[in-house]
């Protein structure tokens, strides 16, 4: 990703973190039991074949949390003062990048889940940005405080066109020079 002239970023927004917590549990409540009965199994068994399982299943259990780990910590959504930029890392050697330029995003959509999602620790949700060619642009899952993003955007938006409507109408209006 290249910023253009005199393009700044403003606000970068990671995932909330709730749900990658909530994914590390979901593995630890894999493991766990799969620990229990290598250890329950293994006393009947080698020392050397017990260690290997344990090795195994912290292998695999490692390589999950770290595709997790990376999907969670890489993606982020950038909002500069001309466009959104959606960087999405689907494995650790692939990542895709959608932008969305202010003049051609026509709407916002957020979604949220229920009343939790008025305590900040559920406050994260949905975030679509769709543009001009009617084609979804940014598609955001895991947005922390989706509205108030979208309401950040929107406002970034109009300064955007108002800065635009004021250098269009200082070029319709060019100063007068004489030489006496």
């Amino acid at each position: 990703m290249r910023l253009r002239h005199e393009e700044r970023i403003l606000k970068t927004i990671k995932r909330h973190k709730t749900p990658y917590v909530f994914a590390l549990l979901k593995i630890a409540i894999i493991v766990v039991p799969l620990y229990i009965l290598a250890f329950y199994f293994g006393r009947d068994l080698d020392v050397k074949f017990s260690l290997i399982l344990f090795f195994l299943i912290s292998f695999f259990a490692g390589i999950i949390i770290v595709v997790i780990s990376v999907d969670y910590l890489f993606d982020r959504l950038l909002i500069t003062n001309k466009r959104t930029i959606w960087i999405n890392w689907k494995s650790i050697f692939k990542k895709e990048e959608h932008e969305a330029e202010f003049i051609d995003i026509q709407d916002i959509e957020t979604r949220e889940k229920g009343l939790l999602s008025k305590l900040k620790i559920f406050n994260y949700g949905f975030l679509e940005i769709e543009t001009a060619s009617s084609k979804t642009c940014v598609t955001f899952q895991d947005c922390p405080d989706p509205d108030g993003v979208k309401h950040f955007i929107l406002g970034e938006m109009e300064r955007h066109h108002m800065s635009l409507k004021g250098k269009k109408e200082n070029a319709e209006h060019p100063e007068e020079w004489s030489v006496n």
